[in-house]
Parts: C-alpha cells; structure tokens; sequence
C-alpha cells in the first residue's frame, strides 16, 4: 500500500513514519499541504493520511482539493488533537474516512491502516460492464469470455480497474505491482499496459479507455 503522510510536526512525522515502516507501509511525508499537492500532480498513492491543523491550508479543504484533483480518490485519514464529537462528524462529512485523535496507539493505528486498506480489496467479485474480474480465481472475462493474462497482467489490470477514473503513477504501478525491485524502469509499466489495451480492449473497443497522461502515467477511463 502506497501512503503519503502529511504532518508538519517533526517528532510526530517520525512516529508515524517508523511504525508503519515496521509494519511493511513505507510512506512519502509532507511538512505542509501545498508540497504534498504539487506532488499529486506526479504521484498517486492509495491512502492519505493528514494532520488537520496544518500551517499553510486547513485538513478539511485539502481533503476537498485532494478530492477534487483525483476525481474522489483513494482513502483518507485524519489524524488529530481535536476530540470533540463535531469535530469527528465534520471530519468524516467532508470526505474523511477514518478520524484518530492523538495521541495515537500504535497497535490501534495500524490496525486501522490495515482496515482501510482492505476495504478496497474485500470484494472476491468486481462487475465492471463488461468485465468481471474474480479475485480468487485471479481471471478476468470479457462479455462472458474468459482472457488469458499472465500473473503481472492480472495484477496490473485489477490495479487499475480498482482505481478507474483516477491517475496513477508509473512508480506507483512498478511498488505495487514489482514491489522494490530497482531493476526495473518504468519501459517495463508501459510494455505490459500495451499488451492489457490489446488483450481486453481497452483502446475503446470495450467502452474502456486507458489513457496515458505524459510524465504523469495512467488513467483507465469509461468512455461516455
């Protein structure tokens, strides 16, 4: 799972920095919102955390910006000294979709970290007209027909059908998909997207698109 953590407190970036490195979820910081949307504009990631009293913009109106920019996007939590039970509501009508308050429990934290991230993931069945795309049998069909894709195809193909309609990141496909091989180059992402637009019409044939966006990566769009 790739993180950005947005928190302008150093001693509080390096808490959280360490314990999620220590549970397998190396994470990108930000000392304040501004750095971290300009790096929206190359960078995807699959959840957000942010402090909400941050000195240059306040939590709230980057999650709306955030939003915005990722056409809804990945999930987003809100880490907080503030504890009162508005604060909570407001947090999670704005578009938050966890509310901690600090001091943060470790054991607490990452098990929230890891709930999140199964969430996007908990369906074993995603019905996408026209595909349907089994995750336990790992297949992917097209109008009913099965397609014959290689494990990395599989693995890329449901990637982006989880993230449809936003915009990922070569770096961001390569960590998910390869993990931290550092032989690889971001030629190998777009070899295998070539061979998924081919294999399950995604250049319109299907009513899919997947479209590059140049210097910035992929975006797997519904055509309307």
């Amino acid at each position: 799972m790739r993180i950005a953590l947005v928190e302008d407190d150093p001693q509080q970036a390096h808490l959280i920095e360490s314990w999620l490195g220590e549970a397998g979820f190396p994470a990108r910081t930000y000392a304040d919102a501004n750095g971290f949307l300009k790096s929206v504009a190359k960078e995807s990631y699959d959840l957000l955390i942010l402090d909400w009293m941050l000195p240059d913009l306040d939590g709230l109106e980057l999650i709306d910006r955030y939003r915005a920019i990722t056409q809804g996007g990945p999930s987003v939590m809100v880490v907080t000294v503030k504890d009162t039970e508005n604060d909570a509501v407001d947090a999670l009508t704005k578009g938050a979709d966890d509310y901690v308050r600090k001091p943060l429990r470790h054991r607490e934290f990452l098990a929230r970290i890891r709930a999140l991230g199964r969430r996007a993931e908990q369906r074993n069945l995603l019905d996408i007209d026209p595909f349907e795309i089994d995750t336990i049998s790992r297949t992917i069909s097209v109008n009913g027909d099965p397609v014959r894709l290689t494990a990395r195809e599989y693995e890329m193909a449901l990637f982006l059908f989880q993230r449809r309609d936003q915009l990922v990141s070569r770096n961001h496909i390569l960590e998910s998909i390869w993990g931290n091989d550092r032989l690889l180059l971001s030629r190998t992402v777009d070899t295998h997207i070539s061979r998924l637009r081919k294999k399950l019409q995604l250049d319109g044939g299907s009513g899919w698109r997947l479209i590059s966006v140049y210097r910035r990566g992929y975006s797997l769009q519904k055509i309307t």
